[in-house]
């Protein structure tokens, strides 16, 4: 079984590499090994694995569904700061910005990185 740094990890290398509904698996991985009270670690990883759909639908033709997606994000993630070494400001203000551009009708060039601020440290 792998540890929950590793999931992290491998999340994040299929994420960079757009593979968005494989990583979206690994991080639900991540999410079941969180207890139920722990509400605050597994609704930040809801978020991920949320966003990880939008950009999928995306990525799929189904813009209105991506935007729907990213919206729920965006109130979803506000409060997650740095919760297991992810950048979630970061990504919010990617959030915020693939907003934009969907919301104008123009695509999206870039995703952002899954970026962590200590990879190597176990969440």
């Amino acid at each position: 079984m792998d540890s929950r740094a590793d999931l992290l990890l491998k999340a994040k290398d299929l994420w960079d590499r757009c593979l968005f509904y494989e990583a979206h698996e690994l991080l639900e991985d991540l999410w079941c090994t969180f207890p139920k009270e722990d509400k605050f670690t597994r609704n930040c990883l809801q978020g991920l694995i949320r966003l990880a759909i939008a950009y999928n639908h995306y990525l799929n033709q189904r813009k209105d569904s991506a935007l729907r997606v990213l919206r729920m994000v965006k109130d979803q993630i506000d409060h997650c700061g740095y919760c297991l070494g992810v950048d979630f400001p970061y990504i919010l203000k990617q959030v915020e910005y693939s907003i934009e551009r969907l919301e104008r009708d123009l695509p999206l060039e870039t995703f952002p990185e899954l970026k962590l601020s200590h990879p190597h440290q176990a969440p």
